[in-house]
């Protein structure tokens, strides 16, 4: 058995307030910097591939560690944010006083497809691109284990830099709970979370040989999920 671990880092708050945060491309403030940073001294290293969100909320830091670490940047677009259409950048205060009706229906069950903001991703679409951004990663990862000596380290880990949403898709793909509205309706993560899941590749048990660097074919893979953690900020009581 192979393994391998997936830290996944939310961004931290960004400038705009209370808005339906989602592939509106808005900065971080001094604060979310400073919790990304504090959230990042507690994972642990060494960290050998680095994911990121297109999104400046998450590029931008994606971008430090990269120079801090000497770690090219992978962006992958499937990894960002769910695209909440004509909601996009506005207070939730407002998309309710505009259609209380519709905002009402998708929180109470934002799978249903009629209930998708005009011009937004649906929940079930961008549950599939998650997905699939997951699985590019994954792939990544079996790659580098498949190639690398023996005497390197393993499990391998890599960091993604993403978002809330993002991060619910995973919980429930792995947990195998898909469209379960409470993970999206009732799931706070708070800004620079932690989660991480760790990887198996296990070989076919039917095999009596083992995989060679020359296999193609990636082994069966499964999932654990940990425990999401929050960053606690420092308080300076001088």
């Amino acid at each position: 058995m192979k393994q391998a671990k997936i830290i996944f880092l939310r961004h931290g708050e960004c400038e705009g307030g209370e808005i339906a945060r989602g592939q509106i491309d808005v900065a971080l403030t001094a604060l979310g910097r400073e919790q990304m940073h504090q959230a990042f001294n507690g994972v642990p290293l060494p960290i050998k591939q680095i994911f990121s969100s297109p999104l400046v909320r998450c590029q931008y830091f994606a971008d430090v560690l990269s120079q801090q670490l000497s770690i090219p940047v992978t962006t992958l677009p499937a990894l960002q944010e769910i695209n909440f259409g004509v909601w996009d950048g506005q207070t939730y205060d407002a998309i309710y006083q505009a259609s209380p009706s519709q905002f009402d229906a998708y929180w109470k069950d934002p799978w249903h497809v009629a209930n998708t903001p005009e011009n937004g991703e649906s929940l079930v679409d961008f549950s599939v691109r998650v997905q699939q951004g997951l699985m590019a990663v994954v792939d990544s990862l079996w790659q580098t284990l498949h190639l690398a000596s023996e005497l390197e380290v393993n499990p391998q880990q890599a960091l993604v830099v993403t978002h809330g949403g993002v991060m619910r898709c995973i919980m429930a793909h792995v947990l195998n709970t898909s469209q379960n509205n409470g993970l999206f309706a009732n799931l706070a993560i708070p800004y620079a979370a932690i989660m991480s899941i760790d990887v198996y590749w296990t070989e076919p048990s039917d095999s009596n040989e083992p995989l060679t660097k020359n296999s193609v074919s990636q082994p069966e893979v499964s999932f654990r999920l940990n425990w999401p953690q929050q960053v606690h900020m420092a308080v300076d009581t001088r």
